[in-house]
C-alpha cells in the first residue's frame, strides 16, 4: 500500500448562538494560523485573501450555509457552517502533527467538550483503506491487495469494496458517526443510543478518558502512524465489536456477517444492551459467553440498571419474539441479497448457523419449533440459491421443502439442534409485533 503518512481530523458542533458561531470560526482561522502559513483560502467558491476572512463573517446570519477551505504547504483546512453547527475536517501532515501534537489535541477536547457532537484523530491512509468503497478510487493498494477485500455490488450493479466488513469505516446511526479509529471523542449525545457505561467499561484500548461535560476520548493504540500492525488492526476491529457499532447500523444489505459481543433493543425511552463476556470478563463473542452484563438505561430520567449473572443463554437471547398459542418462537433478518456478489449465499449461511449451531438449556427449545425469517425483496424470492445453500450446509439434514409464490421454508436439524427457515418477501414484514400472526 502507498501511504500519504497524513492525519486525517474531523469534528462536529452545534447548538451555537450567532454570536457564538462567529467567535469560533475566528477560533478556527487563529488555530490554523498557527499551525501553518495559509497560501490560498476559498469563501464558497470565491479565491479570497486569508485575512479577508474574519471580514466576511459581520454578515452571517443564522440560515447561511458556507464553505470555508484553506490551503497551506503542510495542510489543507475545511469547515462547513450551516445551521448555527459547524463541521470541520483537516488532513495535515505528518511533521506538522507531530510538531504541534498536543496543541491539536488540546484544541479538539476543549472545542469538543462545548457543544461537540464528535470528533477523531486518525491515519488518512487507514481512513482511505477502510473507507474507499470504488475500485478505482483505491489507487493506493495494488491489484492482489484489492482481490483480497470483501466486494459488493451497488445500486447500479458496479463491483465496489463492502466496507461494511472493514473495522474503520465510518457508519451513521440518528445522525452519529460510528466508527473505530486512532482517537475518538464521543459527546454525551451518544448516551440516547449507548449507555455512558459501554464507552468507560471498554476493554482493551490505550486510554479511555471522561472530560468536561461528559466528553469521552478513546485512544485505541500508542501511534496512529501504526494502524496497520496486525495487533493494532486487532484492537480496532475488538474496540467496534465491543461496542456493538454493527449491531446498530449497516448499509451493505446483507449484514457484517460476524457475531455480536454486545446486542441493543430499544422501547421507548429505554436502552436496553447484552454484553458476553467469559469467566474472566473479557468481551467474547455471543456463542462463547459465559458471563452477561445486562444493562436497562432511561435516559432521559437518568436511571440505570445493571446485572451481571453467569450462565448460559436460553432460547429466548436467539429467538425473543414467542407466540405460546404455535408453540413457536422467533427471530429475523431483513436482507437485499441482490447486493451480494454471491447472491446472498454466504449471508444466508452464517445466519442459519448462528442461529442452528447454539448451546441452550431450555425446556422451551425442545418444546417449541424455532423459526429464523429471511425478509428479502420480492425479485429475490423467485431466484433463491436452494440447491447451493443445501451444499453449505452439508452436515446438516434438510426436510420438509414447501414453496409457494410469496414464500419457502424447510426444516433443518443437526444433532439436537432444530430450525424452521422461511423465506418471505418485505411485503409480508409489518410490525416486528405482528410477525409471528403470519403462519409458516
Amino acid at each position: 500500500m502507498k501511504k500519504t503518512e497524513k492525519i486525517y481530523m474531523t469534528a462536529q458542533r452545534t447548538g451555537f448562538s450567532l454570536k457564538e458561531l462567529k467567535a469560533e470560526i475566528v477560533d478556527w482561522l487563529s488555530f490554523i494560523r498557527i499551525l501553518t502559513i495559509p497560501e490560498n483560502c476559498w469563501f464558497n467558491e470565491e479565491n479570497i485573501d486569508f485575512l479577508e476572512v474574519s471580514k466576511q463573517l459581520h454578515d452571517l446570519t443564522k440560515k447561511e450555509d458556507i464553505w470555508i477551505k484553506v490551503k497551506s504547504r503542510d495542510g489543507e483546512f475545511q469547515l462547513h457552517i450551516a445551521n448555527l453547527s459547524l463541521f470541520e475536517r483537516a488532513i495535515v501532515e505528518k511533521e506538522l502533527f507531530l510538531t504541534h501534537q498536543f496543541m491539536i489535541e488540546n484544541y479538539l477536547e476543549m472545542k469538543l467538550s462545548r457543544h461537540g457532537v464528535y470528533g477523531y484523530i486518525r491515519s488518512l491512509d487507514e481512513f482511505l483503506y477502510n473507507n474507499v468503497e470504488r475500485i478505482e478510487k483505491r489507487d493506493f493498494e495494488g491489484a492482489a491487495e484489492i482481490s483480497a477485500l470483501p466486494k459488493r455490488y451497488n445500486e447500479q450493479k458496479e463491483i465496489i469494496i463492502d466496507c461494511n466488513q472493514l473495522a474503520g469505516y465510518d457508519v451513521h446511526f440518528k445522525g452519529l458517526c460510528l466508527t473505530s479509529c486512532w482517537k475518538m471523542y464521543y459527546s454525551s449525545i451518544y448516551f440516547q443510543v449507548i449507555p455512558r457505561a459501554i464507552f468507560l467499561e471498554v476493554q482493551q484500548v490505550e486510554t479511555v478518558r471522561e472530560l468536561d461535560n461528559h466528553l469521552i476520548e478513546v485512544t485505541l493504540f500508542s501511534s496512529p502512524f501504526n494502524w496497520d500492525l496486525p495487533i493494532n488492526q486487532k484492537y480496532q476491529r475488538l474496540f467496534r465489536d465491543q461496542m456493538g457499532f454493527d449491531q446498530l447500523a449497516w448499509t451493505n444489505g446483507t449484514g457484517v456477517l460476524r457475531p455480536p459481543y454486545i446486542e441493543y433493543a430499544f422501547v421507548k425511552d429505554t436502552i436496553q444492551t447484552v454484553q458476553y463476556q467469559n469467566e474472566y470478563f473479557q468481551p467474547v463473542e455471543k456463542k462463547d459467553a459465559t458471563m452477561f452484563v445486562t444493562r436497562s438505561e432511561d435516559y432521559l430520567n437518568q436511571r440505570s440498571i445493571v446485572n451481571r449473572t453467569r450462565g448460559i443463554l436460553n432460547a429466548q437471547a436467539y429467538f425473543p419474539w414467542i407466540d405460546e398459542k404455535s408453540r413457536k418462537m422467533m427471530n429475523y433478518r431483513v436482507l437485499d441479497p441482490e447486493k451480494a456478489i454471491d447472491g446472498g449465499l454466504g449471508a444466508y449461511e452464517f445466519y442459519i448457523r448462528q442461529f442452528l449451531e447454539i448451546n441452550v438449556l431450555d425446556k422451551k427449545y425442545e418444546d417449541f419449533t424455532s423459526v429464523l425469517r429471511f425478509y428479502l425483496p420480492k425479485e429475490a424470492m423467485k431466484d433463491l440459491p436452494l440447491e447451493a445453500l443445501w451444499d453449505k450446509l452439508f452436515d446438516v439434514n434438510i426436510s420438509n421443502l414447501k414453496q409457494k409464490e410469496s414464500s419457502t421454508r424447510f426444516d433443518l436439524n443437526k444433532a439436537k439442534n432444530h430450525l424452521r427457515v422461511v423465506f418471505l418477501d418485505y411485503s409480508r414484514l409489518e410490525t416486528v409485533n405482528q410477525t409471528l400472526d403470519n403462519s409458516e
